[in-house]
């Protein structure tokens, strides 16, 4: 199966992204094969990847903006326990949702996927090339092995079912697309599979030629944006999005943007800035034991979405902070009004751009003051 979900025709620069969510591994523990792999470290099966890769790919379809790169083409492939349809609604008026079969997040697949979105990327330089990728990952040093959904097929071979992310990301050096962004929502944890192995984590599908190479003399671009630092885990509430994922889309939704070159637009630093304002609060709001920080590499700037009316995340806090229990509270703007009644943790609202005016009112045994 193809795991091509939409195609647009585009005239000149074009957007194509590459989505995978994987979160059923038939070979770990609670998966369904009868062979399992040996020395599962701790890993067993995921309920968010899938939900998440389908949001991404959902975000790049109905709402992503840009003028210059209109979004060309988007792979999904995903792996749960019981296979989902991937629905979507089409921008334009009249257009129908859609409901289309999504490939199954395996090597093979993955392996046809990234190949032929790299041949996309060497179509024109100009092109933007997307890459997300959430489920499990186990790392060694800079190694970092992305576990697709046949790891642990071969009983002597795990890694073949694993994507080797470090040497795909250098390999995709000789792309002639000169911009590129990868989004890994997967823990970095070392992994003593990893380092028995001595630096092989998996396939890297592509591989160092020799061949291509700064097309025009023009050096590639290519941001990573990872869900955690090294050597620490990613975290999901089960079934819903990722920490992560519900971060990025709210960033590229306008928490990521500004408007200092006219229009507003997410751009990569700003994006770094806003994931980790994010996380940041979403750690504190589920009571994490251990904040669940971000982290970038090869970070250069590119723009990444495009929009008329961003919207912001505000957060308000009333002191002492037990006020919060007594304190009801509202946020008006010309056109927007949004009230919060009593509630032990300050208030996480989202607002488009513009004026606001924020009031408190305390409640306490039934006197409103």
């Amino acid at each position: 199966m193809k795991a091509t979900v939409f195609t647009n025709k585009v005239k000149g620069p074009a957007t194509h992204a590459i989505v995978i969510g994987v979160g059923h591994y038939p070979h770990l523990p609670g998966g369904s094969a009868k062979k399992k792999v040996a020395n599962p470290d701790g890993m067993g099966q995921l309920l968010s990847p899938p939900e998440s890769a389908r949001a991404v790919a959902r975000w790049l379809i109905e709402k992503y903006e840009s003028v210059g790169r209109p979004l060309g083409s988007v792979a999904l492939l995903t792996s749960e326990k019981v296979p989902a349809k991937f629905k979507y609604r089409p921008r334009g008026k009249n257009k129908k949702s859609q409901s289309v079969n999504v490939a199954l997040a395996a090597m093979p697949a993955v392996e046809e996927a990234i190949v032929s979105w790299r041949a996309l990327g060497d179509k024109n330089p100009e092109h933007l090339l997307l890459f997300y990728f959430c489920g499990h990952g186990v790392a060694a040093g800079t190694e970092l092995a992305l576990l697709m959904a046949d790891f642990g097929e071969k009983p002597i071979a795990p890694l073949n079912g694993a994507l080797d992310f470090r040497k795909f990301h250098s390999n995709m050096e000789e792309c002639a697309a000169r911009h590129q962004c990868y989004f890994i929502d997967a823990c970095r944890v070392g992994s003593e599979l990893l380092k028995r192995n001595q630096g092989f984590a998996g396939n890297p599908v592509v591989q160092w030629t020799g061949v291509g190479g700064n097309p025009n003399g023009q050096l590639r671009l290519g941001p990573i944006f990872y869900s955690t630092l090294a050597e620490a885990k990613a975290y999901a509430r089960e079934g819903e999005l990722s920490i992560f994922t519900d971060a990025l889309l709210e960033a590229l939704h306008g928490a990521g943007s500004g408007d200092e070159s006219g229009p507003w637009e997410v751009k990569t630093t700003r994006l770094q800035q806003a994931l980790d304002f994010l996380m940041r609060e979403a750690s504190q709001l589920l009571k994490m034991p251990q904040a669940q920080i971000p982290s970038s590499d090869s970070l250069a700037e590119l723009t990444l979405n495009t929009l008329d009316s961003p919207k912001v995340p505000v957060v308000v806090r009333v002191q002492p902070q037990e006020a919060h229990a007594v304190a009801a509270l509202r946020c008006e703007s010309a056109s927007e009004k949004q009230n919060r009644p009593p509630w032990p943790d300050p208030w996480r609202l989202s607002v488009t751009t513009g004026k606001y005016s924020f009031f408190c009112r305390l409640q306490e045994e039934g006197v409103h003051r």
